[in-house]
């Protein structure tokens, strides 16, 4: 009944690491934006210092390089973030298993890069894009 498949037939594409990249991708896209929207905010904080018997010092030293940070964490992400979701959507539409494995490793390799340059997803992103990458690396039709 509008079913075009065998019931326990397997799917042709990796559907269920196609919707956990895609979810996680979306995550670190998003987490990105915030690093950036804090980056706004950081730079907009007047500055506080304490009164030192010597004069003024900075109570947080690096407060001042904050900013550059985030932006710097925040166009990282972005840019992991939107190369895993091109690869996401791409393995969406794949049914050759060579081009799902080597997208899936394409896939790993950005979940590592995405944890350690700061742009994880808030961290289950990265879970779900290192999950979803898995699961393509292993898919067989």
């Amino acid at each position: 009944m509008g079913m075009s498949q065998q019931p326990g037939a397997q799917d042709a594409t990796p559907h269920t690491a196609y919707i956990l990249s895609l979810i996680g991708s979306i995550l670190m896209i998003i987490s990105s934006i915030v690093a950036l929207v804090l980056a706004g905010f950081a730079s907009a904080l007047p500055r506080y210092y304490a009164l030192h018997r010597l004069g003024y010092y900075s109570m947080m030293p690096l407060f001042i390089y904050m900013p550059v940070i985030l932006v710097i964490v925040g166009i990282i992400g972005l840019v992991v973030g939107a190369l895993a979701t091109y690869f996401s959507l791409r393995l969406g539409k794949l049914n050759d298993v060579n081009a799902v494995h080597s997208t899936g490793i394409v896939l790993l390799i950005l979940s590592i890069i995405g944890l350690f340059t700061g742009a994880s997803g808030f961290f289950i992103g990265f879970i779900l894009l290192l999950i979803g990458s898995i699961l393509a690396i292993s898919w067989k039709p």
